[in-house]
């Protein structure tokens, strides 16, 4: 004997197959997730611009204003990454938050990896066409280097202050004026400077000779003057290693500052879009109460 089952047609419930993933639903909240950033941080430039006086800024208020804008853009990051997200999970057809979660990751995932993209694109043409802007002024500032100054003493300064490096300014004022009288001493002080402290002996000779046969010193005053010039390229380029060390040290914990900061904000990032993919699922589910899930073959 055949059974017949007799069914309410307002009561079935329908069948939702689950899938995997649903590429069209992260598609949907990465278009969210970019439009609602873009619409936020357009908010915040109009506030900022409208909050600067540039008449009465400072360094405080700068500095204030660069901490705010900080801040807006993780509120700015944190609201569109959770809205994204819940659409993810709404119209993913789920009904599991576990589902939802896992689409508001991967809309997470792909916003950021298009945001870097983009930024990196940004950065790559801003650095090409400084790179050509530099390129195109080198030969006008060699040309100026060559023809600098009246009695080659503008070629002399350039040259001492590029080649050198570690002259101080004292040095090589005393320099530029000896070669008013002896031309040819430029160039073995720009290499005498350039190796101090550990300068050749025919680099020391050589600039030795040149001032007692061109500026008229005794052997021991040209000696004395080579080595106060040694000593002062040496202290110099120690001030600078210093000053080095010192920006290297800044730069150093700014960028760890920097990179704990973008770490802590991506995982803070991830897990709202992760939340607001859960909301989105678990806001199917409550409008779709008759829905059925079962796991295809």
């Amino acid at each position: 004997m055949k059974e017949e089952v007799g069914y309410d047609p307002a009561l079935v419930s329908r069948t939702s197959v689950v899938r995997r993933i649903s590429w069209a639903a992260i598609f949907a909240g990465l278009i969210i997730t970019l439009v609602v950033e873009l619409v936020l941080s357009v908010l915040g430039i109009a506030i900022g611009a409208t909050a600067i006086n540039p008449l009465t800024a400072d360094q405080g208020s700068a500095q204030g204003i660069g901490i705010g804008a900080g801040i807006w853009f993780l509120v700015t990051s944190l609201v569109a990454l959770f809205l994204g997200g819940w659409v993810a999970g709404r119209v993913s057809g789920f009904a599991r938050g576990g589902e939802g979660t896992l689409h508001g990751l991967v809309t997470w995932g792909a916003a950021t990896l298009l945001t870097v993209y983009l930024l990196s694109t940004a950065v790559g043409g801003m650095l090409s066409g400084t790179a050509g802007l530099l390129k195109s002024a080198m030969p006008a500032a060699s040309q100026a280097m060559a023809s600098g100054g009246g009695g080659g003493q503008g070629g002399v300064g350039s040259a001492l202050q590029s080649v050198t490096g570690g002259g101080s300014d004292s040095t090589r004022q005393e320099i530029q004026t000896m070669t008013k009288d002896n031309p040819q001493l430029a160039a073995p002080a720009a290499r005498l400077l350039s190796e101090a402290p550990n300068v050749k002996p025919e680099d020391r000779q050589a600039v030795v000779n040149s001032l007692v046969a061109k500026n008229n010193l005794s052997e021991d005053q040209a000696n004395q003057t080579v080595d106060r010039w040694i000593q002062g390229a040496q202290q110099t380029k120690a001030q600078t290693e210093q000053k080095a060390r010192k920006a290297g040290d800044v730069a150093a914990k700014g960028v760890s500052a920097a990179g704990w900061w973008s770490f802590a904000m991506l995982v803070l990032t991830g897990l709202v879009a992760a939340w607001g993919g859960a909301k989105g699922a678990t806001a199917f589910l409550k409008a779709r109460p008759e829905v059925e899930v079962r796991t295809a073959a």
